[in-house]
């Protein structure tokens, strides 16, 4: 091999990783273009697949963690510091990276074409449901604009949809390396795609061509921009206070029958928080609505310790139950949550309610279908990086369950969401207006395969990855 040859390798090996990165970039968080998650892993696949040896392994890694730094560093805005990205980036990196090398390790093997998907699909699943950094970075959450496609959600839940992106990348460089199609490697994942999109769009219009019961629901937005330490003074704290109540007699009298807050809508002191709980009873109870109240309450200065909570209240003036913030975001000062989910049965509604993050987990969404909640209130608080996709995030857990949302979110976007994740309304708090949302939302759900058979999808990935490994490894004992 001349010199020449060699230099042209290694410029053909440093384009693909270049275009890898740009295509990790280009896929996730913000800013992303759907279609390019069906092949944004093709050129990492195709550099892993012309080279050798621990070196190239290492560089590998480390353009992948730059890929991840830059597509985070996307939703890095006011107030949130620097230092978050490499909180989220250095992790994504390292459950990604095994698919990636133990790929590599048995890629000439048969079938090891399915351990790419497979074991993405695992580690992904791992990290929404017990990991800190939720659902950010997942495969499915690249197809946020794709409403068809993801009504496949409402089958086998992200991991599905997550399968099936890893699974077209895989495809894509077979087809490329082999130069033949197969039926694994172009017929079957094609024909599966073709059938989300025709199973997509009769789930919509057979669902719509259905009569419906709805039933008027509003987000109320605060005037704080209080997020921690200093807090506001008791002055101003009134003003917010009077400023959310003569909100929602407001969106009462435009006929709301469920009114839901941001989350962290008032900081209310721990000696007040009795009276402040009964203040919104009175409220919810004249003017006969459903009130979902999010407030916080700080516990410790030093160290900063916060209950980030609601309050659940019928139309009766009746604490139905409190809630704390189960999943906390990395680094927020939040009491973590323990308590049994519920519902509140109200005005012929079983209405859920969660805050902000934690529906980023699909678990918590489905303990909430377990429960038979029509309706599951969320307030949120975002900032300018994350909006609008966390909110079109949630979209996902509507259409996995099969019920509403109705998300009102502080410093983003709210949403009225119906069960086929679309937004029937949806406001800016960026926006100038009177921070009062309005809409219908059906009362009914949609019975979903998801919502019955939970996360089994997984079960069968894991059995997979072993038959794949299994073989393998015999193979090579042979």
């Amino acid at each position: 091999m001349s010199g020449s040859d060699k230099f042209t390798i290694n410029i053909n090996h440093s384009l693909r990783l270049l275009i890898g990165l740009l295509t990790i970039i280009a896929t996730h968080v913000s800013y992303s273009v759907d279609i390019i998650a069906w092949f944004s892993s093709v050129p990492f696949l195709l550099y892993l697949y012309q080279t050798k040896g621990i070196k190239s392994r290492l560089l590998f890694a480390l353009v992948l963690f730059i890929a991840w730094t830059l597509a985070t560093a996307k939703i890095i805005t006011k107030p949130i510091p620097f230092a978050m990205v490499f909180l989220f980036s250095l992790p994504l990196t390292l459950i990604h990276l095994p698919a990636y090398l133990i790929w590599d390790k048995f890629k000439n093997q048969k079938y090891a074409m399915f351990l790419f998907p497979t074991i993405f699909t695992i580690m992904e699943w791992i990290q929404y449901t017990f990991m800190p950094f939720a659902s950010w970075g997942v495969a499915a959450n690249t197809q946020s604009h794709s409403i068809v496609i993801l009504q496949s959600l409402s089958l086998f839940g992200m991991a599905g949809l997550g399968f099936l992106i890893y699974w077209i990348n895989i495809s894509i460089v077979e087809l490329i390396k082999k130069r033949k199609a197969t039926f694994l490697n172009c017929i079957l994942p094609c024909g599966i795609i073709l059938v989300f999109l025709i199973y997509g769009s009769l789930r919509m219009d057979f669902w719509k061509a259905t009569t419906k019961k709805s039933i008027t629901v509003a987000t109320v937005g605060t005037d704080s921009e209080v997020s921690g330490l200093p807090f506001a003074d008791s002055i101003t704290n009134n003003t917010y206070k009077n400023t959310l109540f003569k909100r929602t007699e407001t969106a009462a009298h435009k006929g709301a029958k469920l009114i839901v807050w941001n989350e962290a809508a008032i900081f209310i002191q721990k000696e007040e928080e009795e009276n402040w709980q009964k203040s919104i009873q009175t409220l919810a109870k004249n003017l006969k609505v459903s009130l979902i109240a999010a407030y916080v309450v700080p516990i410790s200065i030093a160290p900063l310790k916060l209950e980030n909570k609601l309050i659940s209240v019928s139309s009766k003036g009746d604490l139905a139950y409190q809630y704390l913030k189960h999943q906390p975001v990395p680094g927020e000062p939040s009491i973590k949550g323990e308590e049994p989910f519920k519902i509140m049965t109200d005005n012929q509604l079983s209405i859920g309610a969660a805050i902000c993050y934690d529906f980023d987990y699909p678990y918590i969404a489905k303990a909430f279908g377990l429960l038979n909640a029509n309706i599951v209130a969320i307030p949120s608080s975002d900032w300018r990086g994350i909006d609008p996709l966390h909110t079109r995030m949630a979209t996902f857990r509507a259409i996995e369950q099969g019920y509403s949302l109705i998300r009102s979110t502080r410093f983003g976007l709210s949403a009225a969401i119906n069960p086929l994740g679309e937004m029937i309304a949806q406001q800016s708090s960026f926006d100038r207006h009177n921070k009062i949302m309005t809409a219908e939302l059906p009362t009914g759900r949609i019975k979903t395969l998801y919502g019955v058979i939970g996360d089994s999808f997984i079960f069968g990935c894991f059995l997979l990855m072993v038959l794949v490994l299994a073989t393998s490894f015999k193979k090579k004992l042979m």
